[in-house]
């Protein structure tokens, strides 16, 4: 092999990729044109020169991750709107309770033969009898053992009414408490605006019945509809429940939030975080349904709504640090 071999032979692999100046190009072509030996180097080496298959994996990745993306912020979108949907039902539908002057009554009592007496209280809390009256004591619109069931007529237009009983530790009868609201939904739906009264008709066995009162629920005493009326005024009390659970969800928010910030950077520090991120959702929920009033009179409706409000903060928060993430990472 000569020199010019050599000196060609190094120069092939630019050749065959054209990578070489037109005064270089000449000379080694000059030279294959002449040297069959050269000839051969090279069309072996475009023989071994295959171009490198394209991956498409990248560009499925990227499209994945887009993907992702989106989803979580369509998510994150729809958790947030149904918070504000829960918050603007609790706010709508949340019981907006009648003094008994906003109510207008009818009490019927019937016995077991089918006698019957009727009373009607007015708005302004005067009485007139029609009918007969063949039980005791109308004063007081005493239940005497004759009468077995008593139905009460709600004249006035409600959203809704509520009865619940308890028993009496010294007589051991039951008594009644009955309560009726309006919302806001209703108002401004016009649901109260009829020409008409509509009727909210509420029967009550009183076999062994010692009262039936009506719950204003706003601190002031119940007022009795039918029965006996006991030593000093009845009133019914909100639950404290409430109160309880945003105390020690609280409490568990300070010190899981502690033990998160102590744990930063470590392993222990992300599921801690996790984990005081429940109680302060709860004391969202809380925020969004009861605003800052701790009592309630309907405990189910509101512990139920605060539950499914904070489950909402709770994904709408993760959510919001998923996308965060997902933003921050390179493409």
């Amino acid at each position: 092999m000569d020199k010019n071999c050599s000196i060609v032979q190094d120069l092939l692999p630019l050749y065959a990729e054209d990578m070489v100046r037109e005064e270089t190009k000449e000379f080694v072509a000059g030279h294959l044109s002449q040297c069959e030996t050269c000839r051969a180097e090279l069309s072996a080496l475009k023989a071994d020169v295959t171009p490198a298959p394209v991956s498409a994996q990248p560009l499925r990745d990227l499209k994945k991750q887009l993907q992702r993306k989106r989803l979580t912020a369509v998510l994150l979108a729809v958790s947030l709107a149904l918070t504000l949907a829960t918050a603007a039902f609790a706010y709508l539908t949340a019981p907006q309770y009648l003094p008994y002057d906003g109510t207008d009554w009818s009490v019927i009592r019937l016995s077991a033969d089918g006698e019957r007496d009727i009373t009607h209280f007015f708005d302004d809390g005067r009485e007139r009898y029609y009918g007969e009256h063949p039980f005791a004591d109308r004063s007081n619109h005493e239940l005497t053992a004759a009468i077995t069931q008593v139905d009460l007529i709600l004249q006035t237009p409600v959203s809704g009414t509520k009865v619940e009983c308890m028993i009496d530790p010294d007589s051991g009868q039951t008594i009644y408490f009955i309560t009726a609201w309006r919302t806001l939904l209703d108002e401004w739906l016009g649901n109260f605006d009829a020409v008409g009264k509509s009727s909210s008709i509420i029967t009550l066995d009183t076999t062994n019945c010692k009262a039936v009162y009506y719950a204003p629920n706003n601190g002031t005493s119940n007022t009795v509809l039918c029965g006996s009326i006991g030593d000093g005024g009845v009133i019914s009390l909100p639950r404290l429940a409430l109160g309880y659970y945003v105390l020690l969800s609280l409490v568990f928010f300070i010190a899981l939030g502690i033990a998160a910030f102590l744990c930063r950077g470590k392993k222990a520090g992300r599921p801690l975080a996790c984990l005081a991120l429940i109680p302060a959702s709860y004391l969202a929920g809380h925020l969004l349904v009861k605003g800052f009033t701790l009592t309630s009179y309907q405990m189910q409706r509101d512990f139920s709504l605060i539950i499914l409000a904070a489950a909402l903060v709770y994904a709408a928060v993760l959510l919001a640090a998923s996308l965060r993430r997902q933003k921050q990472e390179k493409i």
